[in-house]
């Protein structure tokens, strides 16, 4: 992971993200990255809140979920933005929801896809009862592989924190 972080910084790509300094919350924490981290604001660990999350590149999907009617297009920050911004150095990711589910996720399965760290649904903002603050969703259908019972396993709604390790 740290020589692909590596190369990305050499040929400029991931550079805005990860060379500036990670501002602080001033709003409530709405998730945590804990772990092999090299950029922090708050005791060895990165904490976001709504304003910091949508100061990162925002990306949309358009995917259905195992849990929701239909199609609907989810909004927010691509993981591999959120890992780049951090300078993660970890090859799996604990992802843990507020009611402490958690699943370990390996990062390499990872990065051939556009896992969202999703914050919107039909743009409006996600409340805990709508499976928020975040929640990880996987692309279904534009990638049919992943539709399977394993990676629905790794879609933590109600995201609070990742663990890097």
């Amino acid at each position: 992971m740290r020589l692909l972080f590596t190369l990305l910084a050499l040929a400029g790509w991931g550079a805005p993200l990860s060379a500036a300094e990670l501002a602080a919350p001033t709003g409530p924490v709405v998730l945590s990255v804990t772990g092999q981290i090299q950029q922090t604001n708050a005791d060895d660990q990165a904490d976001f809140d709504y304003r910091l999350l949508q100061s990162l590149p925002q990306k949309e999907i358009r995917t259905g979920t195992p849990w929701t009617k239909g199609a609907h297009v989810y909004r927010g920050v691509l993981l591999s933005d959120m890992l780049a911004r951090v300078g993660a150095q970890g090859n799996v990711m604990r992802a843990i929801a507020l009611n402490d589910y958690h699943v370990d996720i390996p990062l390499q399965g990872l990065r051939n896809y556009p896992v969202l760290l999703a914050t919107h649904q039909d743009g409006k903002q996600m409340r805990i009862r709508d499976k928020g603050p975040v929640w990880i969703v996987l692309p279904l259908d534009d990638y049919p592989e992943l539709n399977t019972k394993k990676h629905h396993e790794t879609m933590v709604w109600q995201l609070s924190s990742l663990d890097i390790r």
